[in-house]
């Protein structure tokens, strides 16, 4: 059992740490009211304090509110735990990266190679199979049947004996480690490797996991047990998604789990020191293309200001998750939605971006956002504090970006006298920016109060002759 566990959250938290938690709140709160997404679950973590909160309500009939009984599918989250799997067998040198797929198989697979280059342990953890298809076409249509929802009460009648026989007429049409193409085929026979060096079966190998980390609220294959605590969800067309259920060992998909549990995967990725970790979140394969960097089935990076990361998301029918893990920054997030429709996913990853992005500055807290529900209930309330705090830049971040940023944000939610009040005091701030000029004469003209419009598209003219679109809009004006 991890030992270095920690409760989920903290009773006393540092000021920094509300004030981030309050602006996550207001994101969250922001993204529901678009009413594209039910629900939401999100906890943040950074330098040891954690934070998670519910938001919404599952499905709009029951008004049942998410809570740490709620489980949800993970989907492809489930691969990160098959990735740590394969990275302790290597360390225990059980397998090695290098080792030829057909070592672990048994009957005659040469069909597995490309010009004499075999599909190797290292190509199934980084989707570098070098396969001519993602899947083979038997379990390619039982996929596909399983998002329609022919499996909701119905038993497989395809398992792993049936991949490993369709495994014997794959085509190779490039060769492996080459070219990334995501795919569910490579997580399962890595499941069945791991079961042939430990001699015992995956289910097993996960649960014995799954103690060890002390999370009694994760399982795999679990449905019809917990049925009745899964998330209700709701897919593309906004109807009740059908389960993402898997025929196979469950090396891809197949997981379960409350968010308390999440949260503690989450802590241990970023406190516990085993072997594995590191090992598992290690760069295997860099993606010149498009830019997708694997580890053990993990998406890694580095980025400029927050390091080393590795993270995953998870796709089911309904149920949008994601877990991002930042080693180097102390930091770490999820955010998990019940709905799995276009909008949502563009809301969805709009938040998973906003959040991150508070969670690099950190300890700096985006002054404007903190205030940014005061500035629209009372602005003149908000000004005052802004003008006072924005004095300790050691602790806030202000000035015209951010107020400019919210401005539009106010416009876009149909909201343009509070964004006038919000540019004039960027202004005000900051009366040499040319930019806010013309950001203030925007609001005004859609306000179609032209007279101010032309005032300020003037000046932010006077101040960048090179401003074409204001001296355009003057024209329009005048005409007017």
């Amino acid at each position: 059992m991890w030992s270095e566990a920690k409760e989920e959250t903290k009773q006393k938290r540092s000021k920094s740490f509300q004030e981030l938690s309050r602006i996550v709140d207001q994101y969250a709160n922001k993204t529901l009211q678009k009413g594209n997404i039910n629900s939401l679950a999100i906890a943040i973590y950074r330098n040891g304090e954690v934070y998670k909160q519910y938001y919404g309500v599952l499905d709009s009939v029951s008004k049942q509110k998410p809570n740490d009984e709620t489980l949800y599918e993970i989907a492809s989250i489930t691969k990160t735990f098959t990735g740590s799997l394969v990275a302790r067998a290597v360390l225990e040198h059980k397998i090695s990266l290098d080792d030829d797929l057909r070592m672990y198989l048994k009957g005659d697979y040469s069909n597995l190679q490309f010009e004499g280059t075999p599909i190797t342990i290292h190509n199934l953890l980084t989707h570098t199979l070098g396969l001519k298809d993602k899947a083979p076409e038997r379990l390619t249509t039982i996929y596909q049947e399983v998002r329609e929802g022919k499996y909701e009460n119905n038993v497989f009648a395809y398992g792993m004996p049936d991949l490993l026989e369709e495994l014997k007429t794959v085509e190779l049409d490039k060769k492996p480690g080459t070219l990334y193409k995501y795919n569910s085929v490579g997580p399962e026979l890595l499941a069945y490797v791991l079961e042939q060096v430990y001699h015992k079966s995956y289910k097993d190998l996960v649960q014995d996991f799954l103690v060890e980390l002390d999370l009694p609220n994760t399982h795999l294959y679990e449905y019809e047990k917990y049925r009745e605590q899964l998330a209700i969800s709701f897919d593309e067309n906004g109807k009740i998604a059908p389960l993402l259920k898997n025929p196979l060992l469950g090396g891809s998909h197949g997981m379960i789990s409350n968010f308390p549990d999440l949260i503690k995967f989450m802590q241990f990725q970023l406190e516990d020191q085993s072997p594995f970790i590191k090992e598992s979140s290690r760069l295997l394969f860099k993606d010149e293309v498009e830019g997708d960097d694997k580890g053990y089935l993990w998406d890694v990076g580095y980025g400029q200001k927050e390091g080393a990361y590795h993270g995953k998301t998870g796709t089911s029918n309904g149920v949008q998750s994601g877990i991002l893990i930042c080693p180097d920054s102390s930091y770490g997030m999820i955010v998990i939605m019940n709905n799995n429709s276009e909008a949502a996913q563009d809301d969805w990853g709009h938040l998973y971006n906003q959040i991150e992005t508070e969670l690099i500055v950190y300890p700096k807290i985006n002054l404007v956002y903190l205030l940014s529900t005061e500035f629209k209930q009372n602005f003149k309330s908000a000004k005052r504090k802004y003008q006072t705090l924005k004095k300790d830049t050691n602790h806030y971040l202000s000035g015209s970006f951010y107020l400019n940023n919210f401005g539009y944000e106010l416009i876009n939610a149909n909201q343009v006298d509070k964004a006038i009040d919000i540019f004039k005091l960027a202004v005000s701030n900051d009366s040499s920016n040319a930019n806010l000029y013309d950001s203030l004469a925007e609001a005004y003209y859609l306000n179609k109060d032209y007279k101010n419009a032309l005032l300020n598209y003037e000046k932010s003219l006077e101040l960048n002759p090179k401003n074409d679109n204001a001296r355009a809009i003057i024209e329009k004006i005048k005409q007017l």
